[in-house]
């Protein structure tokens, strides 16, 4: 159900917005996790560290699909903020056929690349193959995940962020169930999680197709209007490709960070890898207030109320400080227990590295919630191309202090939560300086194109 956003009080616009948008990614993230789960405690260390190795690598070519999907979210939002359904059917139609044709060709490309990413980024020997393997098959089943992030975009731009939850739900249970049967029953290892996660996505697909084509009116297509627009790709390309270069910016330096990682050998991996899946949990409500906030800046912006779409910022700001404010006092009483549901109650090293960064990350959460809430509001009203500084920036800063920290000052594992907390800081900073001056106004693709009508 499509929802307008250039009413009501924003606060509670946005939240009720962000919760479904945040079940939904709790539930998308228990892919990666219960497949961190179920290995840990079936197939040990090794098999938990190959899928953790390996996310780095599989992260550098989804990214590009995030972007772009953000890129296209971007345009519908203000597109329907305008009340323009004609030119928004073209949307659809040009944005399907692209995403298709870039998840195949990107396919392709990762099944090629997995084995030298992977030795460059000096994944030990022992992890190798699984590795390898997990990634194959995973690649091999990218064009299931664009779909659902396209799916999933296409109704959260017109306020629908209910539905993509219903079917990734579904999906997710789908995913625990053949995870299990596939690795606790038939002993296919690191291969069984692959494709159990492949199978459930395409499953999520199918379900926004059939939802899509029978219930949302304004994205029905006839056949004859199922057309490719040039401009229209144009502009999704304007938006997605910094959002896009963005991302992969950001996955590029993962892997830089895990080269650090691999560093320090398997029982560091294991421990970054189970933190990481933690964090992931922790930080999906800062992020999904954010991305909230963006669809929220784009439909006001649109509408041309932007003294509203500020508001939102104000809102969504309150909302971040109360969140990270509570996880500053819980994680690092929780961390333990949580570690301890991967299967590594008898790995005490694993154990201890897990909880020192965990506990570590959650006094500086509020830090990465600002700078997120501040990015998401630049892309939503159309300042892309900034968010693609401003990642430059947080990396610039990022990979050089995490080297410094490790192999020049060796502070030992602790530099790899540090360098992360010092990107963060430095694109909140950046973030600050691009809001306070003013330089993300007149971005706007629906502005762009009445200043054209009007000339």
């Amino acid at each position: 159900m499509a929802r307008d956003f250039t009413t009501g009080k924003p606060m509670k616009v946005i939240f009720t917005f962000a919760v479904p948008m945040l079940i939904g990614n709790v539930f998308q993230q228990l892919y990666s996790t219960v497949d961190s789960i179920i290995v840990g405690n079936f197939e040990g260390k090794n098999a938990l560290a190959a899928i953790s190795g390996s996310m780095s690598v599989q992260f550098l070519i989804l990214a590009i699909a995030f972007g772009f999907t953000a890129g296209m979210s971007v345009v519908i939002a203000q597109t329907y903020g305008a009340r323009d359904y004609k030119r928004l059917k073209k949307v659809m139609s040009t944005g399907i056929m692209f995403i298709i044709g870039l998840s195949i060709v990107l396919g392709l490309t990762g099944v090629i690349i997995s084995p030298p990413l992977l030795r460059l980024l000096g994944t030990p020997d022992e992890i190798l193959p699984q590795a390898i393997l997990y990634l194959r098959i995973m690649f091999i089943g990218m064009p299931a995940s664009f779909l659902y992030n396209y799916f999933a975009s296409i109704l959260r731009a017109i306020g629908d962020s209910k539905t993509p939850l219903y079917f990734l739900i579904i999906a997710s249970l789908t995913n625990i169930v053949l995870d299990y049967a596939f690795v606790a029953f038939l002993g296919w290892g690191v291969m069984g999680v692959a494709v159990a996660t492949v199978m459930s996505q395409i499953l999520s697909d199918v379900l926004c197709f059939i939802y899509i084509n029978k219930r949302v009116e304004i994205y029905q297509l006839k056949r004859e209007e199922y057309v490719f627009d040039r401009n229209i790709l144009s502009a999704i390309i304007n938006y997605g490709l910094p959002a896009a270069i963005q991302q992969s910016i950001i996955s590029v330096s993962m892997m830089f960070v895990q080269s650090f990682v691999n560093f320090f050998g398997a029982d560091m991996m294991a421990a970054f890898g189970v933190s990481n899946r933690i964090e992931g949990f922790v930080t999906m409500p800062m992020m999904n207030l954010a991305m909230a906030l963006s669809t929220f800046a784009g439909q006001n912006i649109g509408a041309g109320l932007e003294k509203r779409a500020i508001n939102g910022i104000k809102a969504t700001m309150i909302m971040q400080a109360v969140f990270c404010g509570i996880m500053a006092f819980v994680l690092p009483v929780a961390a333990v227990p949580l570690i301890n549901l991967f299967g590594l109650a008898d790995d005490p090293n694993v154990i201890a590295l897990g909880r020192l960064g965990i506990s570590f990350a959650a006094r500086f959460y509020v830090i990465f919630a600002l700078f997120q809430t501040l990015n998401q509001f630049h892309r939503g009203v159309g300042d892309t191309k900034f968010s693609l500084v401003a990642s430059l920036f947080m990396i610039g800063v990022r990979i050089p202090v995490t080297y410094i920290l490790v192999h020049i000052v060796q502070l030992g594992e602790i530099s790899i939560w540090m360098g992360m907390v010092s990107g963060w800081a430095a694109s909140l900073l950046i973030n600050s300086l691009r809001f306070f001056s003013g330089g993300w106004r007149g971005k706007a693709y629906i502005q762009v194109k009445r200043a054209e009508a009007d000339a």
